[in-house]
């Protein structure tokens, strides 16, 4: 297909965790655009792709009130954009584009709003992992695919701020993921993540981070106060941008199935999962540095927001065995950083599938 000329701009998802697997997607789409590539959201969202250098400009889209939507709608007809792509599924989305007069509209004709749309994608049968759902659209136009995981960096400047705010974080850390926006299904009881952050400084001495997201912080106070006292455990609150550093430089990340996730997972940086009612299908793409533990029940996959029953799903995932788990990976990767020491950097070694030498 020839390139995409004129000004294009693409709705991102809400969603951090959507954001991260639209990478693969975006990317490709700068690869053959040609001309103004703009990218319109939630303002923390679009900090994760800092770094990637895929938009020309950023439109915040922060409240969803009516007049706010009809001055953006305006405002983007003004500057006449030539292409627009779709990614949330909301008849919102593709009303907003709609109003904005965007002459060619693409996307998934879900929730009605199919009339909207100038180019329809078409729909598959059956589960179909979000990564590869935003890729066929690329596949719609005839494009070609440069990425089919979802891969972030962290800029100097960056970095930079995040040292400033937190200057004692410079050594190794593991990283516990306490929280799901999603809804409490998804959420490992307190009791297993104060346990396995008891462990973790046990068996291998590093600091524990317990990282909650916005309005978790009650959660991850209640688990850090449930560990031993005098191990070196601390619960941080902080925002997307030094989020995404702070999951850059663990050596090692447990997660419930939210959005951290996928982010801590395309830095490169060892990712336990612990996966409760959702199919994982859907949030599926190659990495080996994902490592997803669940458990085989009855009522799983249920993709409810909150378990009616005994949460089965993550209770029966005990702290000992994610332990286990960490334990293999940090003596991994301790064992490709001590082989790339001693051969150096053409030593010809080709590392594991995880650990820090192969971050981004």
């Amino acid at each position: 297909m020839s390139a995409v000329t004129g000004k294009t701009i693409v709705h991102l998802p809400n969603w951090l965790g959507d954001m991260v697997m639209a990478a693969p997607f975006l990317q490709s789409l700068k690869g053959m655009t040609d001309g103004e590539l703009w990218g319109l959201g939630k303002s923390s969202a679009m900090q994760l792709l800092n770094g990637l250098h895929i938009f020309d400009r950023y439109v915040p889209m922060e409240s969803k009130d009516p007049i706010p939507f009809l001055d953006l709608a305006r405002d983007l007809k003004g500057v006449r954009f030539h292409r627009g792509f779709l990614l949330p599924h909301s008849f919102r989305s593709a009303l907003l584009f709609f109003l904005a007069g965007v002459e060619e509209r693409i996307g998934y004709a879900r929730n009605h709003r199919g009339f909207m749309h100038t180019r329809a994608v078409s729909e598959v049968s059956g589960i179909e992992p979000t990564v590869e759902h935003y890729l066929r659209i690329i596949d719609t136009l005839g494009g070609r695919r440069l990425s089919e995981s979802p891969a972030l960096t962290v800029t100097v400047e960056e970095e930079g701020r995040f040292f400033q705010d937190f200057p004692h974080l410079s050594q190794p850390f593991a990283a516990l993921i306490p929280g799901a926006q999603y809804g409490p299904s998804k959420r490992w009881p307190e009791s297993h993540f104060a346990r396995l952050a008891d462990l973790l400084a046990e068996r291998h001495g590093i600091p524990v981070l317990i990282l909650p997201g916005k309005g978790e912080e009650a959660l991850a106070k209640t688990i850090g106060a449930q560990t031993k006292e005098g191990y070196p455990v601390e619960v941080l609150s902080m925002g997307v941008q030094d989020l995404k550093v702070c999951l850059s430089r663990a050596s090692v990340v447990v997660t419930n199935d939210t959005g951290p996730r996928h982010i801590s997972a395309a830095l490169r940086v060892p990712t336990v999962v612990l996966m409760g009612p959702m199919d994982d299908r859907y949030t599926g793409y190659p990495s080996p540095f994902v490592h997803i533990l669940s458990k085989d029940v009855p009522c799983r996959p249920c993709n409810r927001k909150v378990c009616s029953g005994n949460h089965e799903c993550l209770a029966a995932i005990t702290p000992e065995e994610v332990a286990e788990v960490v334990t293999t990976i940090l003596t991994e990767d301790r064992a490709v950083t001590a082989a790339t020491a001693i051969q150096g950097p053409d030593g010809g070694h080709k590392g594991a599938s995880v650990g820090g030498g192969k971050r981004a």
